[in-house]
């Protein structure tokens, strides 16, 4: 389909949901200057800039690229630095400051606050009003080196819980993860093979020779990234992650031998455990979906007491329809543009391309999975309401 009629029909489905001024083609709606209007609005030397989530980053540059090839008089880049560098920026009423703040995870209370419902919300650190626009799911997927040690044992006992994953990843005692108030780990049913030597081995898990005692070695993202922060929320106590007043302090273990290495880039990670047999990392689908002949994935159960060979709760892949139907849990999560609300007259043309037709197309091309019916739905009001202030 012509890329300028996939643009006619999203205006056309904006459309539906809520009157806008009409359904014009981008041919049909250019001055005899040759400047491109998009969705009734002059595109000519508009700057965008996005700024934040590595995971977002490959999504968030594949519509940059694609859309600034159809629009050349747009100048645009994307910056990493983490779902917080993203929030900063978009907050900031600097030089530093973006349009568009990529995030894989929502606003921390310090940094924003809701209002109006679930989808806007106030800097906290200056008066620039948000929307945050989901544009994606991804599932933050556990990786092994592929046809390494890890792996044939991970194989043998059919996946790994979020109870497993917490005792591989916690910097808490194996007391503390059994008898503390926020522990309550059936080490019996996680660790069957425990030698109790206090050192966390693939060799705990099972006395299949497959699982060998070699220390589990651990990897990924730092604690700027949204992936760590999601991670640390779902798989630890999340209270005593956040550090909350009377939680003792739970968080990712970097003092034990083999433990947690972390990176902003996430190709570092990727380097640390398909190089290493014996390590465990996490990071977003679309980086796992590239190097899948290096890293292979692992099924998890949601089950946070027990092991995952229990049978208490399904293991489930990570795949696009788990992913998108939420099925896999409690990693599944929508991927957000924050939008400073002064800059829709310049950013509604670049998310106008975004959810066409091609612009969908990216994100499976880049290994991210769409939003659910309900969620696409959302988005689409949301972008016509902006929509209607921008031509009001």
């Amino acid at each position: 389909m012509p890329r300028d009629l996939n643009r006619t029909l999203f205006i056309c489905l904006l459309f539906l949901i809520a009157p806008l001024a009409g359904c014009v083609s981008e041919n049909e709606d250019s001055d005899a200057g040759g400047r491109t209007f998009i969705g009734g609005q002059n595109t000519d030397s508009a700057s965008i800039k996005i700024a934040g989530s590595s995971t977002v980053y490959p999504l968030a540059t594949g519509w940059i690229e694609d859309f600034t090839e159809l629009n050349p008089d747009i100048s645009a880049s994307v910056a990493l630095g983490g779902s917080g560098a993203g929030a900063a920026a978009v907050c900031s009423t600097g030089n530093d400051h973006v349009e568009i703040g990529s995030m894989s995870r929502t606003f921390k209370p310090i940094e924003a606050t809701l209002v109006d419902g679930e989808r806007f919300f106030n800097c906290k650190s200056s008066d620039i009003e948000l929307t945050q626009v989901p544009i994606a799911m991804d599932g933050i997927t556990i990786v092994l080196k592929r046809g390494g040690g890890a792996e044939q044992c991970v194989e043998s006992i059919g996946g790994l819980s979020v109870a497993q994953l917490r005792w591989i990843f916690s910097d808490w005692t194996e007391d503390d993860l059994v008898y503390s108030q926020e522990g309550g780990l059936e080490l019996s049913s996680i660790t069957p093979n425990n030698d109790g030597d206090g050192v966390r081995e693939w060799s705990d898990f099972s006395e299949n020779p497959s699982c060998e005692e070699l220390n589990i070695n651990l990897w990924g993202p730092d604690s700027q990234s949204g992936t760590y922060e999601y991670f640390g929320e779902m798989i630890f106590c999340k209270k005593c992650f956040l550090g909350n007043y009377g939680y003792p302090e739970e968080s990712f273990d970097s003092q034990r031998v083999g433990g947690y290495q972390n990176s902003a880039n996430d190709n570092v990670i990727i380097n640390g455990v398909s190089e290493d047999g014996a390590a465990i990392g996490f990071l977003g689908y679309s980086y796992y979906d590239e190097h899948q002949s290096e890293l292979t994935a692992v099924g998890l159960s949601k089950n946070s007491t027990h092991s995952a060979m229990d049978g208490i709760e399904p293991i489930i892949q990570p795949t696009s329809d788990s992913i998108r139907s939420e099925t896999y849990l409690p990693l599944s999560r929508e991927i957000y543009m924050n939008v400073d609300n002064a800059s829709w007259s310049t950013v509604l043309p670049f998310f106008e391309y975004a959810f066409s037709g091609d612009g969908q197309s990216t994100i499976l091309e880049v290994g991210f999975v769409p939003l659910p019916e309900s969620t696409f739905n959302e988005t689409m009001a949301i972008l016509n309401l902006h929509n209607s202030e921008v031509m009001a």
